[in-house]
Order: C-alpha cells, then structure tokens, then sequence
C-alpha cells in the first residue's frame, strides 16, 4: 500500500552564485583582473572511499599560479590538503581526492567541500570558498509518497541538501526523527521506515500522521561520501583525538537568507533519545510493561552522551498520554520527576510520550508503555 502525501509547504530557491576573495585579491588590487579560478566542478557528486573510489575536482586557472586545496568536514573542520603551494599552470587542472583524511583514515559517510587558494606571480590570493556564496538556504518538500509495504518514504531534491524528516501526530506529539539532518544529492530520494515511533510502540501510518520534511542546501562543489560501515561522524570525531583546524570565516558575499542549522555542528545539532522509567515500578525482575492502579511516578532523563546538545540553552518537556497532550513543563531541568494520574484511564495498556525541544529546534523523543488494571 502506498499513499501521496502532502508533507509541508515550500518552494526551492536557486542559489546565487559568487566568489570569496581575501583581503588582498587580484580584484581590489587590480579593477581589470579576472577570477582566477573558475569552472570549479567534481567528477561525481557522491563517491565510495571504502571501495577504493576516487573523486576528481576539476578547475581553471586564468593564470599559472601555486595552488592550495584542502578539504572541509561538515563543521567546517579541515579534513585532508590535496595539495599545498603546487605549480599550476593556466588552464584546466585537476585534484584528486581518495576520500581519507590527514592520518590516512578513511572519512565517514558525510558531505565534505573544497577550497582552492591561488597565489600568482604579483603574489596576489584569491580563495574560491563555496560556503560565502552557496550553502545553507532553507526549504521544506512540498509532496512525496510513503509506502507501508515498502517501509518506505520517497520525494524528489532539487539541489543537494541536508534533510530533516520527522514524523508525528497531527496536532500532537512528535514521534520519530527518521533522517537528522544527513546529506543527500539531487534527484530522486528514498528514505527508509517502519512507520513506527523511535520506541516502535505507536504505528503511525494506522493514524491521522503529519511529516515534517526539511533541508538546507549544500555548498556548491559538496561530495556526498557514502559506503563506510566501520563509524559515524561522531564516532569518527571521538576516535580522532585531534581537535581539527577550523576553516577562516570570510563571510557572505550574498543576500541569501540562511537556515539557523548551517553553522551548527552535526555533533550537537541533533536529534537525542529521550529515557522514560517508572520510579517505583522499575526494579530487578519487573516486568517490560509495569502494572499501575491510580498514578506511576515518571522519571525523564537523557543518556550523558547526549547532554551536550541541552548545554547551555533552554528547553521544554512535553508530556503525553496516548498522544493526547498531559502537561507541559516550560523550563524544563534534568532528571525531571512528574507524577502521572492513571484512574480516568480504562484498563489496558497505555503508551507515555514526551517530548524534549530545546530553543534551537532540536527534539528528543522517548515513550513508555504502562498497564492500568483496576
């Protein structure tokens, strides 16, 4: 069974294009100079370092110049220098990058972009930096279809983004975080999913369900890399001990308008697992699914590792009960005790929901079930 579904409302912008010079460029040294990079491209927009893949970047140089080009991480973190200071000679030029890093590790699946310096015989720089000019604007998917058979949900990219899809009760509790801020190319895309909350306890596609889908634009020149089961981002980052040089910022040299997640960190702009437990139900031997008569004490909290997205910035708790709304908590605090009243409930088992958002917009989920017996 598939079903069209009207997921959000929005139009995707073109993105306009320019160039970031430093201070001294050939441009504010000399009003008839030319760019001296251009035509900057990549032989594929996504590629498998773990399969031994290899991506080409491609570029002209308007004059011979020595050439410098690193790559960036998804946090602006230098990742790998292609090549520093090199003769180029004026033309079409190429760069090839096997997708590891500066130790030789192969990068996890992400989207990382170039940078490309030139220094010409007048020793003036030019810096191509796809992030002053490109990147960052936000939309949200007007159509797409979801498949319950398929455990599927598709739409269509005009650009390469990053895309955040959710999935929750309309007019109620948000459910589940089924792609969290991750790059995808243009085109046709499929994510996969159960149609079930992140407990797998609520079967969202048997109810009235609303989906929110998302993206921002990538920079221009972004690879998609894909085919490394070994780690994530944030498990790469923790195995990497080095704190990575963070790319200059140069500013915009545009008027886009930028989605607020553009300069934020994947390893903290995030989604979180929200634990729920029953304060005098869960014990050694209990069951999964605790019995309760009138009230259960409910304890909310979230793993450590997860603290650092809530550092230092507000956050409420929202609280359901059978996605029908219970309490919300404005100023929400960690670990957070609350009872729940259960003796208006009919016997049977019934599903606690709650809702972590903080003021940047990222959400924890987490539900737990309980059995009213009267």
């Amino acid at each position: 069974m598939s079903s069209v579904l009207t997921i959000a409302v929005g139009v995707a912008q073109d993105v306009e294009r320019g160039r970031s010079f430093d201070p001294q460029t050939a441009a504010q040294r000399d009003g008839e100079r030319h760019l001296v990079v251009s035509s900057v491209g990549l032989s594929s927009a996504t590629f498998n370092p773990s399969d031994r893949g290899t991506l080409r970047l491609l570029y002209r140089l308007a004059r011979d110049s020595a050439v410098t080009v690193n790559v960036y991480g998804p946090d602006n973190g230098l990742v790998r220098t292609l090549v520093q200071g090199v003769r180029r000679n004026m033309g079409s030029n190429q760069e090839l990058w096997d997708g590891k890093d500066l130790a030789g590790k192969i990068v996890p699946n992400e989207a990382y972009f170039f940078n490309i310096e030139t220094v010409d015989s007048s020793v003036i720089t030019e810096v191509y930096d796809p992030t002053t000019f490109s990147g960052g604007e936000f939309g949200e998917i007007t159509r797409g279809e979801v498949s319950r058979g398929g455990g599927t949900v598709s739409y269509q990219l005009s650009q390469p983004s990053r895309v955040l899809l959710r999935a929750g009760i309309a007019g109620s509790a948000m459910l589940k975080t089924i792609v969290d801020w991750e790059p995808r190319p243009a085109g046709a895309v499929t994510e996969y999913w159960n149609g079930k909350d992140e407990d797998n306890l609520i079967d969202l596609l048997g109810r009235k369900y609303t989906m929110i889908l998302s993206y921002m634009t990538l920079p221009e020149t972004s690879v998609i890399t894909y085919g490394n089961i070994n780690y994530t981002y944030r498990e790469y980052r923790a195995l990497v001990k080095r704190k990575p040089e963070i790319k200059s910022d140069r500013g915009m040299t545009n008027n886009r308008k930028l989605s607020p997640h553009f300069l934020k960190s994947p390893l903290t702009d995030r989604s979180f697992k929200v634990k729920l437990g029953f304060s005098t139900l869960d014990r050694p031997g209990a069951k999964d699914v605790p019995e309760a008569r009138d009230r259960v004490v409910l304890r909310l909290d979230i793993d450590p590792k997860d603290r650092e997205v809530i550092e230092n910035q507000q956050f409420e708790i929202i609280l359901f009960v059978d996605t029908v709304f219970y309490i919300e908590e404005e100023r929400g605090y960690l670990p957070f005790n609350i009872p729940i009243e259960l003796k208006d409930l009919p016997p049977g088992e019934h599903v606690i929901t709650a809702n972590v958002i903080t003021f940047g917009d990222q959400i924890g989920v987490g539900s737990r079930k309980v059995r009213v017996v009267k």
